[in-house]
C-alpha cells in the first residue's frame, strides 16, 4: 500500500573538476552489482506469450513454463487482443521458456455457475444477477523429479471431468490429466507443497472427500486422503514442505494453528500435523502469500498487508527465517504488497509493488517521482545492517542487498480491482518468468507474461541506459573555457554508468567519469574543458557495454 511520503537525506560531494550532486542517498548505501553471468538476469524483456486475463502462478519444469490463472485466450508476443495467432487457453497454458513458443498443452479449466446473494469476491466472475463462476487456478507445483504437476484453485472441472479444486497432470505421460487422482475439496485451494510421498494442501476448505479438514490437508500421490489434519482459523495461502526437518511451513491470513496463537506464519509436524516451534512474529494484519527455499535450511516469506500501518510494524515485503526454528534472519523493511517470490543462485525475485524501503534506503517515496517497483531482485543473505527503525526492522538489524535490477510493468487494466501488476514469478538457472495482470513491460505493450534471461544465455536481451538523456548545458568560466554540465541517467540492469564527454572531431573522449545511479538517485556532473568553442555530447555506458548518447550542444 502507498503511504505518506518520506523525508530522504540530501547529500553532496565535491571534486576538483567534477561536481557530483546526489539528491537522496549516501554513497555508503550503494551496492555493487553481482558478477556478470550470474543472477539477477538482464532487464531486457524477451518475447513471451500473452493472455487476455491474469496470471496467478508459474512453475518451470525442465524447459517448460506452466502457467495458471484466470484467462480464456493466449496469443503470441507483439500481437494485440484478437490478433493473428490468438488461440483458446482456459486458465492453464504452457510455453517453452527458452523460446517463448506457446505449446499445445491446453487443458480446459472451468467452474460451475452458481447462485449466491453474497458476492464471492473479485477472483470470481459475475455472470448475472446473483450468478457467479469461480474457476481460477491459484497454485501450480511439480512433484520432485518433475513427473507430475499439481494444480489448485476454484475450478470444479478439467476438460469436462469433475476435479474439485485440485487436479494432477502426468508430465511423464504427455501432460495428460491423471484419471485416478480425484480428491474433492469443499472450497478454494491456495497453497500446495509436494514431497516424494505426499501433497500438502492449504486453502479455505472445510472438508475433503466429505471428511472434516479445516483449511489444511494432505493426500497421497494417488489421491487418497491422509490422516494429517491440522487446523487453521483463516485461509492458508502458502506452504513449504521440508522433509529434512520433518516440517511443513504454512503462511496465510490465520491467527491460530491447532487452536494455538500463531499469526500468519508457522510450522507443523509433517507426520502428525502438530504445531511445532516457530520464533518469528509479525504485527499488523499481513497475509503471507508465498514461501520459497534454496535448500540451505532457510525459508523466504512474502506478504501483503491491506489494513495495517507503519506504527504496527507492517510486513509487506520479504523476510528470511531458519526452517528448523523459525528464527528470523532478516526483514527487508519494504512496503508494497508482495504476491510471489522465486529464489535462484542467491537472488530473491519478487512480484510486488515495492516502495518505501526506508530501512534499506532504497526505492523511496519522493513526491512526483514516486513509483512502484513491480519486479525486484535482492540477496538471500543479509549484507549490512539497518541505519534506522522501520516496519519490522530495528536499527542495527541485518538487512539484505537490493540489486540494480529494475524492469517494470504497469498495474494492469483500468478496470482491475487490484492493479497489482505482477502476481507470479518463477526462475531456473537461465530464465526468470513473471506473470500478472500487467499490460506493459518496460513501457512496451505485453500482457500478463514476460521473461528475462541471465547473462551468457543465447538470445539474451540487454536494456541500454534509460532515456530521456538530455543534452549538456554549456557555459564559459572567467577564463573563457567551456564548462559542461549534465544530468546523468540510470540503468535497469547496472549499478554504475560511465559518462564520456565527446567533442565533435576528436577520436577519443576528452573526459570520463563513473558513478552509481538508481532511478531515484540521478547524479549531476560539471566538467571544465580546455576549449573555448566546439560541439559536445555525453555518452553513457553501462557495465555490460550498452550505451546511449545525449543530443549535441554547441558553443
Amino acid at each position: 500500500m502507498k503511504l505518506t511520503r518520506r523525508s530522504w537525506t540530501l547529500l553532496g560531494a565535491l571534486g576538483a573538476l567534477v561536481v557530483l550532486v546526489v539528491s537522496l542517498l549516501p554513497a555508503s548505501a550503494q551496492q555493487a552489482a553481482p558478477e556478470p553471468g550470474k543472477h539477477p538476469a538482464t532487464a531486457g524483456a524477451l518475447p513471451t506469450p500473452q493472455t487476455d486475463g491474469i496470471v496467478f502462478s508459474i512453475e518451470i519444469v525442465g524447459n517448460t513454463a506452466y502457467v495458471g490463472g484466470r484467462f480464456s485466450k493466449a496469443r503470441p508476443a507483439g500481437v494485440e487482443p484478437g490478433g493473428e495467432g490468438e488461440v483458446p487457453r482456459h486458465n492453464l497454458l504452457a510455453f517453452d521458456v527458452r523460446t517463448g513458443e506457446l505449446l499445445p498443452w491446453a487443458p480446459k479449466v472451468t467452474g460451475s455457475e452458481f447462485t449466491s446473494t453474497t458476492d464471492p469476491g473479485n477472483y470470481c466472475k459475475k455472470t448475472g444477477l446473483n450468478r457467479y463462476v469461480c474457476d481460477s487456478v491459484f497454485r501450480i507445483k511439480a512433484s520432485p523429479g518433475g513427473s507430475a504437476l499439481y494444480v489448485g484453485g476454484d475450478f470444479d472441472r478439467i476438460d469436462g471431468k469433475w476435479r474439485s479444486r485440485l487436479a494432477k497432470f502426468r508430465l511423464d505421460n504427455g501432460g495428460a490429466l491423471d484419471e485416478n487422482f480425484k480428491p474433492a475439496f469443499s472450497s478454494r485451494v491456495r497453497g500446495l507443497a509436494v514431497t516424494s510421498q505426499t501433497l500438502y494442501v492449504g486453502g479455505s476448505f472445510s472438508s475433503v472427500n466429505n471428511e472434516p479438514r479445516t483449511r489444511l490437508a494432505a493426500v497421497a500421490h494417488n489421491g487418497s486422503l491422509r490422516a494429517w489434519a491440522p487446523k487453521a482459523d483463516g485461509t492458508v495461502f502458502a506452504m513449504l514442505a521440508s522433509p529434512d526437518h520433518n516440517r511443513v511451513l504454512v503462511g496465510g491470513a490465520f491467527e491460530k494453528l491447532n487452536n494455538t496463537t500463531q499469526r500468519r506464519m508457522g510450522a507443523l509436524n509433517a507426520q502428525t500435523g502438530a504445531t511445532v516451534s516457530w520464533a518469528a512474529k509479525v504485527n499488523g494484519s499481513p497475509t503471507v502469500t508465498d514461501i520459497a527455499t534454496d535448500g540451505t535450511g532457510v525459508a523466504y516469506f512474502a506478504a501483503y498487508d491491506a489494513v495495517g500501518n507503519v506504527g504496527l510494524g507492517r510486513f509487506e515485503g520479504r523476510m528470511a527465517a531458519k526452517i528448523d526454528t523459525g528464527e528470523a534472519l532478516w526483514w527487508d523493511g519494504c512496503l508494497g504488497d508482495t504476491q510471489a517470490i522465486a529464489v535462484r543462485h542467491g537472488v530473491i525475485y519478487a512480484a510486488s509493488h515495492t516502495h518505501d524501503c526506508w530501512a534499506s534506503e532504497v526505492m523511496p517515496e519522493k513526491g512526483a517521482s514516486f513509483q512502484y517497483y513491480r519486479m525486484t531482485a535482492e540477496s538471500t543473505k543479509a549484507t549490512r545492517t539497518a541505519p534506522r527503525d522501520y516496519a519490522l526492522v530495528k536499527k542495527g538489524d541485518p538487512i539484505p542487498e537490493f540489486y540494480p535490477w529494475f524492469p517494470n510493468t504497469n498495474g494492469g487494466p483500468s478496470t482491475s480491482p487490484w492493479k497489482n501488476g505482477t502476481w507470479a514469478v518463477a526462475a531456473n538457472d537461465q530464465y526468470v518468468v513473471f506473470g500478472g495482470e500487467f499490460t506493459t513491460v518496460n513501457g512496451e505493450p505485453q500482457q500478463s507474461l514476460t521473461r528475462f534471461a541471465v547473462r551468457g544465455v543465447s538470445g539474451v536481451k540487454h536494456r541500454a541506459p534509460e532515456t530521456p538523456f538530455r543534452k549538456p548545458t554549456l557555459t564559459r568560466n572567467a577564463q573563457g573555457k567551456i564548462v559542461i554540465e549534465w544530468q546523468g541517467t540510470w540503468s535497469r540492469q547496472s549499478d554504475t554508468l560511465t559518462y564520456q564527454v565527446i567533442k565533435a572531431g576528436t577520436a577519443e573522449p576528452i573526459y570520463e567519469v563513473t558513478k552509481s545511479s538508481r532511478p531515484w538517485l540521478i547524479p549531476e556532473f560539471k566538467y571544465t574543458t580546455n576549449y573555448t568553442s566546439g560541439t559536445f555530447y555525453i555518452r553513457a555506458v553501462d557495465e555490460d557495454g550498452n550505451r546511449i548518447g545525449s543530443p549535441n550542444a554547441t558553443m
